[in-house]
C-alpha cells in the first residue's frame, strides 16, 4: 500500500497507526514527506506551571490552557495499518 499517498489524503485528520512491531499511536497528521509521517499526539498534561484547580490572572472558570501535543515520527516502512478515527470536541 502507498502510505505516503494515504497520509497526504488524511493530512490534519485524526488517525490511528499500528506499526510492524505492534505499537499503536493515535494523533493528527502534522507532516508528511518522502520517508515518513509525523503525528501530533495529544496529551492530558496542562502547560508548564498551570493546573486546572488554580485560577490565575486572565483565566476564569471553564477556561484552561490548551492541551499539549507531542510529535512522533514514524517511517512508512514501519506502518502496518493506518485508519481514520472519529474526533469529538
Amino acid at each position: 500500500m502507498d502510505y505516503q499517498q494515504v497520509c497526504w489524503s488524511c493530512m490534519n485528520k485524526y488517525v490511528g497507526i499500528t506499526t510492524t512491531d505492534g505499537q499503536r499511536y493515535d494523533g493528527f497528521i502534522a507532516h508528511v514527506d518522502s520517508d515518513g509521517v509525523t503525528l501530533a499526539i495529544p496529551t492530558d498534561e496542562m502547560m508548564a506551571g498551570m493546573s486546572a484547580d488554580k485560577r490565575q490572572f486572565g483565566f476564569h472558570p471553564g477556561f484552561f490552557p490548551r492541551r499539549r501535543f507531542f510529535r512522533r515520527r514514524i517511517p512508512f516502512l514501519a506502518i502496518s495499518d493506518l485508519f481514520l478515527l472519529p474526533f469529538f470536541l
